[in-house]
């Protein structure tokens, strides 16, 4: 371009119509810098490749982790397939999506990866590659998505302290999220529990999206991991039978044990807060046999070693009460009890409780987190310390545990 001298106030407007472009342009360049199109080289494939890129319409959420694997998931607003590159150093090994021998394809990601370290940091990046027709023979294909480098790091039950954040009952209020969220990620917690009742019924996979997966996915940035904990709304509405592949733990259920320092964690399911025969369900629910195989896995579970090695064992649900197990309440608090456990968390009431050890014989303290509020767990080899705060930062409550003999 020439240089063209311009008048004095000519200037300051050329210069003000150039910013103003530079403004402009900078969302671009953020959504650029999340995720961008890859152009694969195959000109000589045997297929056809469409000039066609998918787009990732919900960045990656890090659902579940553990010493040695984690599950990572993303969306994209047309049919692709999946995979993660990862590694510690540089992005030299890939996970997909897989089942049966074949490739997933769609626009929900799920991808497991496995084989890691306890206690080591990873880089990682998604990619999703558009599937234009999925023919028989000879599917046609497109561009990769790929989206930006991040980095998550594995639990270790040899590291000396651990700490974490609780959250529950957000209740599709994704103002919710984003602020319980945006004062959890100023403090370095090694994961966040969600304790249940993300939505008041579960109706699609876009309300799920909507309401939880996308905007905890952004709140935790890609790098915090979320445990999430099965609640009794999500076992309502048309969408209920289907959420098991956006919310399950690694093994596909969703109760699980996990280690992180000194603390052994069991998260449990509680079911329904009714009865199975109870008129609303038109006779479609049937807790009754897996509720009783729960009571037994949160048994095998406590009966684990880990369970008396660990300085603390600390139980997630989402029901104080255990939920409803057609009168079995008290088994489970007579498990908890013999198994010496320190301290369990649940949500469900919307408003904080604090259960003292003996008020429902229970030994242990009880603790629920109410609506707009954030549990801060943090513990060594000697105590374990619980704050609770409301969505402004003010204290709720405050204790200490000490490591007792088991």
């Amino acid at each position: 371009m020439p240089d063209v001298r311009l008048p004095g106030s000519s200037r300051w407007l050329h210069l003000g119509f150039a910013l103003a472009g530079l403004l402009l342009a900078l969302p671009a360049l953020a959504a650029t810098k999340q995720a961008r199109p890859f152009h694969d080289d195959e000109a000589d494939a045997p297929y056809k490749v469409w000039n066609s890129t998918p787009a990732i319409t919900m960045p990656p959420l890090l659902l579940d982790v553990s010493d040695t694997s984690v599950v990572v998931e993303w969306m994209t607003d047309s049919a692709a397939d999946g995979s993660v590159r990862y590694g510690e150093h540089a992005l030299d090994r890939t996970a997909v999506a897989v089942h049966d021998g074949l490739r997933d394809v769609g626009t929900f990601h799920r991808v497991v990866i496995d084989g890691l370290r306890p206690g080591h940091t990873y880089q990682y990046q998604v990619a999703s590659r558009r599937v234009v027709a999925l023919k028989p023979y000879w599917p046609e294909r497109g561009n990769t998505v790929q989206g930006e480098t991040l980095r998550f790091t594995t639990l270790d039950a040899a590291r000396p302290t651990a700490r974490f954040a609780v959250i529950t009952d957000t209740h599709e209020k994704v103002s919710r999220i984003h602020t319980l969220l945006g004062e959890i990620r100023k403090m370095p917690e090694d994961f966040v529990a969600h304790l249940g009742d993300t939505v008041n019924w579960a109706a699609s996979e876009q309300q799920l999206k909507d309401v939880f997966l996308a905007p905890t996915a952004e709140g935790l940035g890609g790098t915090v991991p979320l445990l999430y904990v099965h609640g009794n709304h999500e076992y309502r509405g048309p969408f209920a039978r289907e959420l098991g592949p956006y919310l399950h733990a690694q093994d596909g259920r969703y109760d699980y044990a996990r280690d992180d320092g000194p603390l052994h964690l069991i998260a449990v399911d509680t079911g329904e807060d009714k009865p199975d025969d109870t008129n609303v369900y038109a006779g479609l629910n049937d807790l009754r046999d897996y509720r009783r195989e729960g009571l037994a896995r949160f048994g095998a579970a406590l009966a684990d070693a880990r369970t008396r090695s660990a300085p603390f064992t600390v139980v997630l649900g989402h029901q104080p009460d255990w939920g409803w197990t057609g009168g079995d309440n008290a088994k489970w608090t007579q498990l908890a009890n013999r198994a010496h456990v320190d301290l369990f968390i649940a949500g469900h009431e919307h408003h904080f409780m604090h259960i003292k050890p003996g008020e429902r014989g229970n030994d242990f303290p009880i603790l629920v987190v109410g609506l707009d509020q954030v549990a801060w767990v943090e513990a060594n080899g000697t105590a374990l310390k619980v704050r609770v705060t409301d969505s402004t930062g003010k204290l709720v409550d405050a204790f200490t545990l000490a490591r007792k003999r088991k």
